[in-house]
């Protein structure tokens, strides 16, 4: 079935481009948008996936052109509170685990206390399995169910953890990868979690190289699934492991410290079990007259046509929200009250209802002869995700320069950023002021070379993944105060929060114990 949801661009919930000199902002507050209904005039359920469409501004002159005029897709997933107890889907997670000579003591202690919490966090619909890699590769542990007798297995595998000697990160995670039983269905949610303390010193080495060969075995159907990075302490690769996130729908979790282990798989698990969409698609087709420009997305995008696109988004976890931007161009036009100038179709495998679901929103502006002062308001929420891209673009473009050792370049990048997002019209809205406290401290982690390897690069790259995906990605507990708990908080969910609560009240009771 389809559903239809068609919102008024001006009506769109309010969050990067600076106003055009022939409008200005107002004082007033921005509207809230109308009930969805779909196409038989009912009304959506608040627990319903929600589409719409938005612009910077909600009207264009008649008789004016622009260029580069912002519109943008928004998808918003309700939230369910942890109490709920409805049904969710199966999770199978592969664990592939670094045990080289470097885990030894705090960091395989706490990786085999996380992993015992992970065993007990899953429930009996679900499945684990467990690589172990140093110079060898291991199956300690088949993909088995976690029910009584499964997770008595799992605990003993766990227990005998042992750390060895080099890390042959590619063999662990093509292991993992043919763990996954060819022809799953959607209707299950596969992750392979990869934790590495170090650099890859066997096997392949480099980023292109992890990327191509996961690729290569998905393509031939072998490892269907998300693939979580944990880069542990200030000697891996950063960059490699958020590559083979991004490449792979995951996402990349620094570990700065053994207690951070159980933050990150907290958050990472809590996401798998809370997945309420897969195989999500976005299609965006811009009407006659306009014309697409570019697109701002992180995800792979197909061009079907002119002025059509596709883009491939993974999968959606409960409480969570994506949204697109693009630039169209805005010729003259005759007056009238509302011109279409896009088109959006959803298209995903809802774990709910266990079918695909089609959603589809459409985008207007007016072209009135003279605009008025609503008018020449901005829409928040398109411009604060403009200041997410520009703030992720930023970030990206410093870490290049601090990589070549220019870190005054690469600073000067992120403080422009900053000024041109402190003008924005919607600086002062949360996610605005969260997004330049990160920015600040990626100026604080490239201050010198030593700062920057030892913990610039990590939080730069973790931050810079977020904000591109808008998702989770912390191992920041309930209680920490550091700076990476202020963006975890911007994209957690019911899910995420209670179990890190958990995780975090039998952490401080294992602190507590004697050892």
């Amino acid at each position: 079935t389809t559903e239809i949801y068609t919102l008024s661009l001006h009506d769109a919930l309010p969050i990067c481009a600076p106003l055009p000199s022939t409008m200005v902002q107002t004082d007033a507050p921005p509207t809230t948008p109308p009930t969805a209904h779909t196409k038989d005039g009912m009304p959506v359920s608040s627990s319903d996936i929600k589409l719409f469409g938005s612009t910077l501004f909600p009207a264009v002159a008649s008789d004016s052109e622009v260029a580069k005029f912002t519109g943008m897709v928004s998808i918003r997933v309700p939230d369910k509170a942890e109490e709920d107890g409805e049904e969710r889907a199966p999770v199978l997670v592969v664990a592939v685990v670094d045990k080289s000579g470097s885990m030894s003591g705090n960091k395989i202690t706490s990786l085999k206390q996380t992993l015992g919490y992970v065993i007990k966090e899953l429930g009996k619909i679900d499945r684990l399995a467990i690589v172990e890699y140093d110079t060898n590769v291991t199956t300690t542990l088949p993909v088995t169910l976690m029910d009584a007798a499964g997770k008595a297995t799992a605990s003993r595998v766990v227990e005998a953890l042992r750390p060895g000697s080099m890390t042959n990160l590619s063999g662990g995670l093509m292991e993992g990868l043919r763990l996954i039983p060819e022809g799953i269905g959607a209707e299950t949610v596969v992750s392979t979690l990869l934790l590495t303390d170090g650099l890859a010193n066997s096997g392949i080495r480099t980023a292109r190289g992890f990327v191509a060969m996961v690729q290569k075995a998905q393509s031939k159907g072998v490892g269907r699934c998300s693939v979580n990075t944990f880069g542990f302490g200030s000697d891996h690769d950063a960059t490699m492991l958020k590559d083979i996130a991004q490449a792979c729908e995951g996402m990349y979790y620094f570990i700065e410290n053994p207690d951070s282990i159980a933050g990150a798989f907290a958050d990472c698990i809590g996401g798998l079990l809370s997945v309420r969409a897969q195989a999500v698609e976005l299609e965006v087709r811009v009407a006659e007259p306009f014309q697409l420009g570019e697109v701002f997305s992180s995800r792979p995008t197909q061009v079907l046509q002119h002025g059509k696109i596709r883009i491939a988004l993974g999968d959606l976890q409960d409480g969570e929200e994506r949204d697109v931007t693009f630039e169209v161009a805005v010729p003259r036009s005759s007056a009238c009250e509302e011109q279409l100038m896009a088109t959006f179709r959803l298209a995903f495998f809802d774990l709910v209802t266990n079918d695909m679901r089609d959603l589809e929103a459409t985008a207007v502006i007016a072209r009135p002869a003279e605009l008025t002062a609503a008018q020449k308001q901005p829409n928040l929420l398109v411009d604060g995700n403009c200041n997410r891209i520009k703030g992720a673009a930023a970030m990206q473009k410093a870490l290049k320069l601090a990589d070549s050792r220019k870190m005054e370049e690469g600073r000067a990048v992120l403080r422009q950023a900053m000024e041109e997002i402190r003008a924005s019209p919607s600086s002062g809205e949360e996610f605005c002021v969260i997004l330049l406290g990160e920015m600040e401290a990626a100026l604080g982690g490239m201050r010198d070379v030593s700062k920057y390897h030892a913990f610039g690069q990590y939080q730069m790259n973790n931050c810079v993944h977020v904000m591109s995906n808008q998702r989770s990605a912390s191992s920041a507990m309930p209680v920490d105060s550091s700076s990476n708990s202020a963006s975890f908080s911007l994209y957690s969910n019911a899910k995420r929060s209670a179990v890190r609560s958990h995780r975090s009240e039998e952490h401080t009771s294992e602190l507590q114990s004697p050892r």
